[in-house]
């Protein structure tokens, strides 16, 4: 199998059409097509059916996918590893509280070291970055991690970048924490180490009892209840300035122990070399 069948294999996995994944690869239907019916003569399987229009991709076809990422992964770390001067490709995930505050950083810095680099970048929950990571659809993902230390472990290499206050959103014209800890909290959806199990853990540390608890998958939602009013929030300190919270809402710190996050780059191993994570790690510790 060659890494040019491969790549088209994948493109149209990712696109669910020869259409698209030929005009993207800049070539012609019929190559395309040439190259898929390539890997299933050399795989001896079928790899996509074709029913009303539209192509279906084979169970052989999803299990060939999760190796294609992989092959073509290594072959941009071995890239990267060997010529520190390409042309520094890379597809990032950011967590989505950290979006707003590090995606200006990455792309000033990056694009100046790699000024005709394909850049993609992803947003959402650490679980959800970590699989991307984890199955090659990612190249290395900024997400919040309970670990103190750099560590090997899941399968991917982490590096603890920095860790960030946690602070307490409440709704404008409370002046003290102990009103805001009598309204209902909703948090934003992190997988794992959420940001539920954070603010639970705080109020045992205060031995407080803790409030019922909302989770939803967007920031947006979670500011626009606190404005309107219904619920407070535990999020990172950076929140309050990117989104211009300060006298939107009122804010408190958190006293006592488990009022901090750790934010961490993780990658896949063979990338512990890789030119662009020895980037990454240098513009985003702080």
């Amino acid at each position: 199998m060659d890494l040019q069948s491969l790549r088209t294999f994948k493109m149209v996995m990712d696109l669910g059409s020869v259409t698209a994944a030929a005009e993207l690869l800049n070539t012609v239907q019929p190559n395309v097509t040439a190259r898929i019916r390539k890997l299933e003569g050399e795989l001896g399987v079928s790899l996509f059916l074709r029913a009303h229009r539209r192509l279906i991709p084979t169970h052989e076809a999803v299990t060939l996918l999760d190796y294609a990422n992989a092959m073509l992964s290594l072959e941009q770390a071995a890239k990267g590893a060997v010529n520190p001067r390409d042309q520094g490709h890379i597809r990032l995930g950011l967590v989505d509280t950290q979006a707003a505050h590090l995606l200006p950083i990455f792309m000033t810095r990056y694009r100046k070291q790699h000024p005709d680099a394909e850049i993609s970048v992803d947003t959402g929950v650490s679980g959800f970055l970590n699989r991307g990571v984890e199955e090659c659809r990612l190249d290395a993902a900024v997400v919040v991690d309970r670990r103190k230390r750099s560590t090997d472990q899941d399968n991917l290499t982490t590096h603890m970048l920095f860790s960030e206050p946690l602070v307490y959103i409440a709704p404008k014209g409370l002046s003290r924490l102990e009103q805001a800890l009598e309204l209902p909290i909703m948090v934003l959806i992190q997988e794992g180490c959420g940001y539920r199990n954070f603010a639970i853990d705080w109020y045992r540390a205060q031995k407080l009892i803790a409030p019922k608890v909302t989770e939803i998958s967007t920031l947006d939602g979670i500011l626009a209840c606190i404005k309107a009013g219904l619920c407070a929030s535990v999020l990172p300190k950076s929140i309050v300035q990117n989104f211009d919270l300060e006298n939107r809402t009122a804010i408190f710190a958190l006293p006592g122990e488990n009022a901090e996050i750790n934010i961490a780059l993780v990658h896949r191993p063979e990338f512990k070399n890789d030119h662009r994570i020895k980037l990454l790690l240098e513009m985003f510790r702080k």
